[in-house]
């Protein structure tokens, strides 16, 4: 199939992704030359500058393409949260220009559940009322009838979440959510991830399904049920309650979407619910945490829990259980949760799936641990080298960095048989050496102390570590 996708955002961009690993010709549109560009340098589909809402650009496209070559057409631009104004002339007008150029490709039209108005909880399929009293939801259903008789797709997406865009958890960690309305419970939640959002319109798009589907997971939450659980997760206290926004550019409502209809065309979820991206995806919750503490709004919450981080064989175990026994923490170790979860050996799993693999059962590991509190965490040496891990482990608790020196690490290594980066030809001091210097800018910029521990024993380091986490927790409540 040739495809253009109009708008190639955060839905759009992992669509035409999925539609060109499938073999597809992609052409993917964006409003001016300068961000075509930067995306053709990026990705190996074609990209064109198009604005939609001029019928003498889109003619223009149409004529250098080749119209009748073109089999289907998705748009998913974004108003660039603009008005009434915007709305007619992106979605709108949009709509009609490309339906018009390319009469016969497949339109689909990615519009929004925002269009069901109702507020007292029920359930809406694609055959409930959805007449908007707002200007903005009158222009969504009006390019959907332009789709339809076009006889095309309407896919309306609920809430889109992904990395780096999650509104009602960023909202939570910065002291911005509030539960609103429907007697303290708050307004139900749809939401849908972007990577299912895209799959559902390539679904579409593949198929020629006509007709209107919502396209929302499976695990609709009211307001107050997903901030109680995200606070049990990330440690925060659950946000008061507020009246319903009446200025809200889409309006307020509180129904259940239902996912019924495109199911049953045989489309999946990778993520049936908010709770299992959060856990599965491995860049969700990371990406927020990021966000926040980049942001400089508020300090990013810490977990009261003390992570150890360093090299191989620095005697993070060996101090971690040491601290947790004077403490009355419990330890956890990151390699023994890989090994648990994978059923395997650290050695096996590099052997059979490699690094990276491992890394992401690492990242997994971490991201189990959000919502335990009262641990000592004994991290791999290697956790610091994914970008995904480093907020998440400044979440989690107190750092501390127990550092030594090379020469040292490699006597204290030598007997161990379960250090797949030290088998090789390289000299294990030599490699340790190395992964110092790579590594130690990482674990300085992340670490709240650093302790050195080549003159310590264990006890003496792990005593250190004990109080100096106190003091640190202890100015936390003040």
């Amino acid at each position: 199939m040739k495809v253009i996708i109009a708008g190639c955002g955060f839905v759009g961009e992992r669509a035409a992704d999925l539609l060109h690993a499938a073999g597809h010709e992609v052409i993917g549109l964006t409003h001016s030359p300068e961000s075509a560009a930067r995306l053709a340098a990026a990705k190996p589909w074609r990209t064109e500058s198009c604005d939609i809402s001029s019928s003498a650009s889109v003619s223009a496209l149409a004529e250098k393409l080749g119209a009748v070559s073109v089999d289907a057409v998705i748009h998913c631009a974004s108003s660039s949260r603009g008005g009434a104004e915007m709305y007619q002339t992106v979605y709108v007008d949009g709509m009609r220009h490309l339906t018009t150029a390319f009469p016969r490709a497949f339109p689909l039209y990615t519009s929004s559940t925002s269009v069901y108005p109702q507020v007292n909880g029920e359930t809406v399929d694609e055959t409930s009322f959805a007449d908007p009293d707002r200007d903005t939801g009158r222009l969504l259903r009006e390019a959907e009838k332009i789709t339809l008789v076009a006889k095309g797709a309407v896919a309306r997406l609920a809430g889109i979440y992904g990395p780096g865009r999650s509104f009602v958890l960023k909202n939570l960690l910065e002291g911005k959510a509030a539960i609103e309305g429907n007697n303290g419970q708050g307004r139900i939640l749809n939401q849908i991830h972007a990577d299912d959002a895209a799959a559902a319109l390539v679904h579409l798009v593949t198929k020629r399904l006509a007709g209107i589907y919502n396209v929302v997971d499976d695990a609709q939450m009211t307001q107050r049920q997903c901030l109680e659980r995200l606070c049990t997760l990330f440690g925060m206290k659950i946000p008061g309650t507020r009246e319903p926004d009446p200025t809200r550019k889409r309006g307020w409502s509180h129904k259940r979407v239902s996912n019924t209809k495109l199911h049953a065309t045989g489309w999946t979820l990778r993520y049936a619910s908010y709770f299992d991206a959060l856990r599965d995806d491995p860049d969700l919750a990371s990406s927020i945490l990021s966000l926040v503490q980049n942001g400089g709004e508020v300090a990013l919450h810490r977990q009261p829990n003390i992570v150890l981080i360093g090299l191989m064989g620095s005697g993070k175990t060996t101090v971690g259980r040491i601290v947790a026994q004077m403490i009355g923490f419990q330890i956890v170790d990151t390699d023994h949760l890989i090994v648990d979860n994978a059923g395997k050996s650290i050695p096996d799993i590099f052997a059979t799936e490699g690094e990276a693999a491992f890394r992401l059962h690492e990242s997994a590991a971490l991201r189990s641990l959000l919502g335990r509190r009262g641990c000592v965490i004994a991290t791999g040496g290697g956790i610091v080298t994914q970008p995904r891990n480093l907020a998440i482990l400044r979440h989690l608790g107190y750092i501390v960095w127990l550092d030594a020196d090379p020469e040292r690490l490699a006597r204290r290594t030598a007997a161990n048989n379960n250090r797949p980066l030290l088998n090789g030809e390289e000299d294990p001091k030599a490699k340790l050496e190395r992964l110092l210097n790579e590594r130690k800018p990482l674990y300085k910029g992340l670490a709240d102390l650093r302790i050195q521990t080549a003159e310590l024993t264990p006890q003496e380091t792990a005593y250190g570590v004990m109080e100096s986490a106190r003091v640190f927790f202890a100015k936390l409540k003040k």
